[in-house]
């Protein structure tokens, strides 16, 4: 059983494809977050994409730690999760993430 809190708890309790946005958080809580809400199977049965973003255009740069995705990519590596730049929501690339850049919405994001 987790004993996650706030957006971890979030991310745990998504039965459907998500996306959380990290802007304002610092590294140490990010790290914390993504570890609390990863270090178990999430307790669902269908494979979902859950989405982080991490960061933005110039706009809206400073809303998000520049190391926000190497926060969020360390954690994941930590746990066993593994980097696939093709990974798409079947159950074979479970435990694999990427980093994406979404030019149409200048976002840059980590989807697990």
């Amino acid at each position: 059983m987790s004993h996650a809190s706030g957006l971890a708890a979030a991310i745990r309790g998504a039965t459907e494809s998500e996306t959380f946005d990290l802007a304002g958080q610092n590294t140490s809580t990010i790290t914390t977050n993504i570890t609390n809400a990863f270090q178990t199977s999430l307790p669902i049965s269908d494979m979902i994409r859950v989405t982080f973003v991490t960061g933005a255009g110039k706009l809206a740069r400073q809303k998000y730690d520049e190391n926000a995705a190497k926060a969020v990519t360390s954690a994941l590596r930590d746990l066993g999760f593994e980097e696939d730049r093709g990974a798409s929501c079947i159950k074979e690339c479970a435990g694999s993430f990427k980093l994406q850049h979404d030019t149409g919405k200048n976002l840059k994001t980590v989807v697990v």
